[in-house]
């Protein structure tokens, strides 16, 4: 959509990692915006807007960020002033009537830093959370390398997935107001990936969410988010069975589901599945 603002804050050492390697892809119509304690790893970062976590963080944020639609803040709590920062910036930002979605990565030794969670809930619309234990656990023969390395391809597809649903055109679209019903005020929120190939493709698809460490033993949800990509043999009767287990796995009461469909002619035969899953039911 044509007009909704959107930049992606890197905060600490992983944040901007990540922001590096996404100036490399073709995000639609993004900006991005690093901060962090050490002047050295800002002279490292190759994005144009950037900011020094100082005593004026607050007042350089809300400059940076003006006539923005949508934030995303990406973190990794390992370092505990990161989390801090995150808490600031987030803060400003959804005062300043932002949609604000933090994306943040657990330390790998945790399990699942629950209180520094609940602060950045407090204080965002959605906060995706990204555990490391899981992921590592998903894979035991992974190096940290490789750990690290699909950590950041996550942080990296949350971006893209939500973007993607605003800013690319598909033959069924969401509106920024749709997402913001769909992310505002919703609390922790998760994502998971999958894709299929061949006559069982939405099946295949709709087992790699299910399987995944992500949302394994999650809460019901009253608010899940999908985006579908797909060659152009797909069909209505393939949505309708997508949403049907969707809501059966995940959905509570009243489960609000809304999904875009964009046609890659690529995928003949194929298809690729990006869900949020969010506002779980206490």
């Amino acid at each position: 959509m044509e007009g909704v603002e959107i930049k992606v804050v890197g905060i600490g050492t992983v944040g901007n990692d990540v922001l590096n390697k996404m100036m490399k892809k073709e995000i639609a119509e993004v900006e991005f915006v690093g901060i962090d304690t050490n002047k050295g790893n800002l002279d490292k970062l190759n994005v144009e807007s950037k900011i020094l976590a100082s005593e004026n963080l607050s007042e350089n944020v809300q400059s940076a960020l003006k006539n923005t639609d949508l934030v995303f803040i990406l973190t990794e709590m390992s370092e505990k002033k990161n989390n801090e920062i995150a808490c600031i910036v987030s803060e400003v930002v959804k005062t300043m009537g932002i949609l604000t979605v933090v994306v943040v990565a657990t330390s790998i030794n945790s399990n699942g830093e629950v209180e520094e969670i609940k602060k950045l809930e407090e204080v965002s619309d959605t906060v995706i959370v990204l555990p490391l234990k899981k992921l590592m656990e998903a894979d035991l023969s992974a190096t940290f390398d490789k750990l690290f390395e699909k950590r950041d391809e996550i942080f990296i597809k949350n971006v893209e997935f939500i973007t993607n649903l605003i800013k690319k055109q598909g033959i069924v679209n969401l509106d920024f107001d749709d997402i913001k019903i769909m992310l505002g005020n919703s609390g922790e929120g998760v994502i998971a990936f999958g894709k299929g190939e061949g006559q069982n493709k939405v099946k295949l698809a709709t087992e790699q969410i299910i399987n995944s460490p992500f949302t394994k033993n999650i809460p019901k949800a009253r608010k899940i988010l999908l985006s579908i990509t797909a060659g152009p043999d797909i069909g209505l009767t393939d949505l309708q069975e997508i949403t049907m287990i969707t809501n059966e796995k995940f959905g509570a009461d009243q489960t609000n589901i809304l999904w875009g469909y964009i046609m890659d002619v690529e995928l003949e035969d194929k298809i690729e599945m990006e869900m949020l899953i969010t506002d779980f039911s206490k």
